[in-house]
């Protein structure tokens, strides 16, 4: 298992595969998450305000992928559950196209195969996404067990990407977490703002 970037989502027919760019590989945004972690894990004093300078730095699978494992101890055994699901889902999906009845057997054999031969980019699409994931559940426990008020990250589309995810994860907290982001100009940057409400 390795983290790598594949490439945005296949949508497979009978006539051939295509990518649906609006749908992105987790893996683009895995840097930005990484480092929202990093500069948000450390202790705070008492309404005292923290500003880091982030920026897109490189990352390395085995940083990330360890990184992560501190705070999610079972992310091996998550990303095998992820792993299983989707290839119970390709199973299925060539299993439905053997059994259609609307398709002749070259257009059968063409899906089956379309199918097949991109079995191991939506495995790695689905590493991928279990990692992110598992990051964005560990950065949001994080937000909520230090008690931080707000995260501001310059608007780049890969910070506002983790924060819209931090938001997603926040909702499904038990309590759960109410929150905003909201988007304002500062010195001529444009800027986003993960408002907590009710902390």
């Amino acid at each position: 298992m390795r983290l790598k970037y594949t490439g945005p989502k296949s949508l497979i027919s009978p006539t051939g595969i295509n990518f649906y760019s609006a749908k992105e590989d987790k893996f683009v945004f895995i840097g930005a998450m990484i480092e929202l972690i990093r500069v948000l894990d450390h202790d705070y004093e008492d309404s005292k305000a923290y500003s880091v300078q982030t920026e897109q730095k490189s990352f390395d699978e085995k940083s990330v992928l360890d990184l992560i494992r501190t705070y999610v101890p079972n992310l091996d055994e998550q990303i095998n559950q992820w792993i299983n699901k989707t290839t119970q889902t390709i199973d299925e999906e060539i299993l439905r196209a053997k059994n259609n009845l609307s398709l002749n057997y070259e257009a059968k054999e063409v899906i089956i195969n379309n199918i097949e031969l991109m079995r191991s980019y939506r495995l790695q699409r689905t590493i991928n996404k279990s990692v992110y994931y598992a990051g964005i559940e560990a950065l949001a426990a994080l937000i909520k067990q230090r008690r931080i008020y707000h995260v501001t990250t310059s608007m780049n589309p890969k910070f506002f990407h983790v924060l819209h995810s931090v938001q997603g994860s926040l909702r499904h907290q038990h309590p759960i977490l109410d929150s905003e982001i909201d988007l304002f100009e500062e010195k001529g940057h444009l800027m986003a703002k993960l408002r907590i409400l009710g902390v």
